[in-house]
């Protein structure tokens, strides 16, 4: 009787214990799945911002080729012998465009062309079997064909391929899927006269560039069609196959349809019905509606895995991005949080008085790794946000610039030099002999060669807002704002020096009483005006790039 009143006691302070454990335990899933759902919208929006950031590059490259004079001569040319009747496959024109073509597209590693007529015909491409045929664009995606009709350049979500394409391990392969940047030939009248489209590898950027967000060990970024046609790699191909879903040497890629199979195929659930004639999972089908949300209570995905996820659909691009995570790893913190704390609860009921304080000390540890695991997570989307912009700047040989980059600044700096009247240099490099040298060591020396050029050239460059871009090939530019002629041909002058004084051992060179590697060097400076344009100064400099090599090499005009 004597410890009733302990027991009385001892089984309210239990029952305040317990019903507090649930409530903070309540509060813990609470936060958690905010942490969840906003982590999911992060990455989705960063990878979103990737995607737009990519296909603006490639918008604005496919615009300044569709502007080039000569493309636009062999176009009109090719048209006239279509509408005659004649014959594309051998003619000059056509040749001419191949050739022009392979060089602009071995700068960014396309692989492939076409020029569309308004019939929707090709009437040049890489192929002659492309030809006079309806383009596979028209007969896949017909409505992005009529709106680059209208005057739009747009980027065209992957479909099959009307051809055979190469693959990873060097074969021939049917279907595979294919991508193009597409945008229209304006005639010097400024009238549509065709369509010039660069055929590009979705499992490459476009693939990479999605999952550069994804999270966890089951987190998965993917883009879809307005068909809820999986239209990037999926990063679970080996466990489609397991289960059948798609074939041993398949990949998930225009092969999965975003449904709801009923259940988690990955624990033997069979459907009914196949893939395509299944309903759309949750999220598909609200992003189709055009919804743009976040869901953290769960829902199926199309291997019928319980997951969390957040999606957008872009109506500009075509198609849906959404990131889903497992709900098991997702909430993987909190259940074993729980598991903590009911293991904490039973053995209160022996220990009571003890166990409260350190249940109090671990609840507060556990919250605070908890915090600092999502902390950590979004670092780290932060920082591969980071790298991406970085890499799509970056020339991959010689860690300078890149073209890209260099055109980007030219603009920016052109209209900053516009507005504060101020002077903009430009300084064109060009290795000596540089074909003699590869042919002489071999193309492995030459790339050393050029890493070494372009890292000693680049710190040269002291000021923040000056530029040093590989240009092409074996062609390096300096961007100067606010810098005139002299200031201009000194820094050129110094850049020499310093490429002899590398003293790489050149034998095939033709520049008169030296025997190592040079540099020609042509140096043009103005202030931006209406009556000038960037590519008056880009001019300047070549010509005297031009002149300093037919005076001798190894100087600077």
């Amino acid at each position: 009787m004597k410890n009733l009143p302990w027991l009385f006691l001892s089984l309210i302070f239990l029952t305040i214990v317990t019903s507090s454990a649930w409530v903070a335990l309540a509060q813990i899933k609470s936060d958690s799945l905010l942490s969840i759902k906003h982590s999911l919208q992060t990455v989705t929006k960063t990878s979103h911002e990737a995607l737009h950031i990519w296909i603006r590059q490639l918008k604005n490259d496919l615009i300044r080729i569709g502007h080039d004079k000569a493309i636009l001569a062999y176009t009109l040319q090719l048209l006239e012998i279509h509408h005659t009747k004649g014959e594309i496959e051998n003619s000059k024109p056509l040749i001419l465009l191949r050739k022009l073509m392979s060089e602009k597209m071995a700068l960014n590693g396309d692989v492939g062309f076409f020029i569309i007529t308004p019939s929707k015909i090709n009437i040049a491409s890489l192929r002659d079997s492309n030809l006079n045929q309806e383009n596979v664009i028209f007969k896949n995606r017909p409505i992005f064909l009529k709106k680059i009709f209208s005057g739009e350049t747009l980027f065209i979500p992957p479909i099959r391929s009307d051809i055979a394409l190469l693959t990873r391990s060097g074969e021939y392969q049917e279907k595979l899927a294919t991508t193009f940047i597409a945008s229209p030939i304006l005639s010097n009248d400024k009238q549509i006269i065709a369509v010039i489209t660069l055929r590009l590898d979705p499992s490459e950027d476009f693939t990479r560039v999605t999952q550069l967000g994804r999270i966890g060990d089951s987190g998965e970024t993917y883009a879809f069609d307005d068909e809820g046609l999986l239209i990037t790699d999926s990063r679970f191909d080996h466990q489609l196959q397991r289960i059948g879903l798609i074939g041993d040497l398949d990949r998930a890629m225009l092969s999965i349809r975003i449904t709801d199979p009923g259940g988690n195929l990955l624990e033997g659930f069979i459907p009914a019905k196949k893939n395509r004639d299944l309903p759309l999972t949750l999220m598909a089908k609200s992003a189709l509606a055009g919804e743009t949300s976040v869901n953290v209570t769960g829902y199926r995905d199309y291997r019928g895995v319980p997951v969390f996820g957040s999606w957008i659909w872009d109506k500009n691009l075509g198609f849906g991005l959404t990131t889903e995570i497992d709900v098991e790893e997702a909430l993987a913190p909190y259940y074993k949080i729980r598991s903590v704390l009911i293991l904490i609860i039973l053995v209160i009921v022996l220990l009571t008085f003890i166990i409260f304080f350190f249940w109090h000390l671990m609840q507060k540890n556990i919250k605070k790794a908890h915090q600092i695991a999502f902390t950590k997570l979004e670092q780290t989307v932060i920082e591969r946000t980071k790298e991406l912009n970085e890499l799509s700047y970056k020339d991959g040989l010689t860690g300078v610039a890149n073209r890209r980059m260099f055109d980007n600044s030219l603009i920016k700096e052109w209209k900053r030099g516009k507005r504060n009247q101020e002077l903009l240099a430009v300084i064109m490099f060009d290795v000596d002999c540089f074909k003699a040298y590869n042919d002489h060591y071999g193309h492995q020396k030459g790339d050393i060669c050029l890493k070494e050029i372009a890292q000693a050239l680049a710190k040269q460059t002291q000021r923040s807002g000056d530029i040093c871009a590989r240009y092409g090939g074996e062609e390096f530019v300096f961007l100067l704002p606010n810098t005139n002629i002299e200031q201009a041909k000194l820094l050129a002058e110094k850049c020499r020096i310093v490429i002899l004084q590398l003293g790489l051992p050149h034998e095939e060179t033709m520049v008169k009483n030296i025997s190592q590697v040079s540099i020609s060097i042509g140096v043009s400076a103005l202030v931006p005006s209406q009556k000038f344009s960037s590519d008056m100064l880009i001019k300047e400099a070549d010509d005297k790039l031009y002149l300093a090599k037919s005076h001798g090499r190894n100087r600077v005009e």
